[in-house]
């Protein structure tokens, strides 16, 4: 009798990368549809996607970011979904919960980012057994992955663990409208304010959109940011 493992049935390598893959999807629906508690929630989204790198560093024998390999028709198991999932959502989240006062503030640092992680995923590729194709439809996704998690740990870093004080500058609505199909985005035009010297519009959720009219008076909190990028949001 034969007591090896069956033909059909995963490697351990196989099993983990399932269970990493199925995590990082979980983890975007939960950034998605019902992130909270919210600090817990983005914190978590910032983390996964570094220890996921950790654990394909340490099977990199084993586990890629490839798939397949086109030369010997081998499958390989992929973390490369858990990235993707978590990441995009991730920088998602970072897009429609956060404005930055001006936006090219966030180059320096967001490349800076995008430069340490592709090195350090070249680094883990150099050690690996299974080499990733860099000019590939695997290697846009991964660059997909490196700009969508340093763009949103980058905002999220900044504005979620910002504890300075904010200034403060009162202005009021001009109008308010609305944009989108399935999902709404609800926005206030306001009037100059601070470094603002003409009226534009800001983002606010929907129960702040329904509770404020044209006329109301609104402040406008400029925070400085963690990493010196600075922010604001909107109260009544």
């Amino acid at each position: 009798a034969c007591t090896g493992r069956g033909a059909g049935e995963p490697t351990a390598g196989q099993k983990l990368a399932i269970y990493i893959n199925r995590l990082g999807l979980c983890l975007a629906l939960w950034e998605a549809l019902y992130p909270h508690p919210y600090s817990i929630a983005l914190t978590v989204a910032m983390i996964f996607p570094l220890v996921t790198l950790f654990v394909l560093y340490i099977h990199r024998k084993s586990i890629s970011l490839e798939d397949g390999d086109k030369k010997t028709g081998t499958k390989h198991p992929s973390l490369l979904a858990a990235l993707i999932a978590s990441s995009m959502i991730l920088a998602l989240r970072a897009g429609l919960d956060y404005d930055l006062l001006v936006f090219s503030d966030c180059l320096i640092a967001w490349g800076i980012g995008f430069i340490v992680l592709t090195m350090i995923i070249l680094w883990i590729e150099s050690a690996s057994a299974i080499k990733i194709r860099l000019f590939s439809g695997h290697g846009l996704s991964i660059m997909i992955f490196v700009l969508a998690y340093s763009y949103g740990s980058m905002i999220i870093a900044d504005c979620l663990f910002d504890n300075t004080k904010p200034e403060i500058y009162h202005t009021h609505v001009l109008r308010k409208h609305m944009t989108g199909g399935r999902r709404y985005n609800f926005y206030l035009m306001l009037d100059k304010w601070g470094q603002q010297t003409t009226p534009g519009d800001v983002s606010v959720s929907s129960s702040f959109y329904r509770k404020t009219q044209p006329g109301d008076g609104i402040d406008v909190y400029v925070k400085k940011g963690t990493l010196d990028i600075p922010w604001y949001f909107v109260a009544k």
